[in-house]
């Protein structure tokens, strides 16, 4: 089977242009996280231990609440290649609570007949607190 190039052009993207996922974590990802990196923070699994802690109540981890960013590029910007990604935690994300991830475009530049685009990256609650804040950077061949 032959791979079909995709090519993108400058002018395919915007600069303001923002794209949106919504998502829930559930018990069950937070599980299948943990067991697949084999991080078993309590905070994220125990909920005795949770208690505990000042949230209170099992957090999702903070790089599997990130990894929305890596779906909205993976999904709009096929074949894109991550070069960048600062994160900066404000707030938790609860098991089951209701976040909308975005991704703006805030530049492009054209280097060799590339584009880079720089992203700002944003996970929201639904009383509009901000969560999870950074930037990216990634190339579109």
């Amino acid at each position: 089977m032959k791979l079909r190039r995709i090519q993108y052009f400058f002018s395919d993207f915007r600069i303001g242009q923002l794209f949106k996922l919504e998502r829930i974590f559930t018990e069950e990802d937070v599980k299948i996280y943990a067991n697949l990196i084999k991080d078993f923070n309590p905070i994220h699994i125990d909920e005795y231990a949770a208690s505990q802690s000042i949230f209170k109540y099992r957090v999702v981890h903070g790089m599997l609440s990130s990894s929305l960013f890596s779906t909205l590029v993976g999904t709009n910007f096929p074949g894109a290649i991550y070069l960048d990604q600062s994160i900066f935690f404000k707030a938790p994300i609860f098991i089951d609570e209701q976040v909308i991830a975005q991704v703006l475009i805030q530049d492009i530049k054209l280097k060799k007949g590339r584009s880079i685009l720089k992203l700002n990256t944003t996970i929201s609650k639904m009383d509009q607190k901000i969560a999870v804040t950074g930037e990216a950077k990634i190339l579109i061949n």
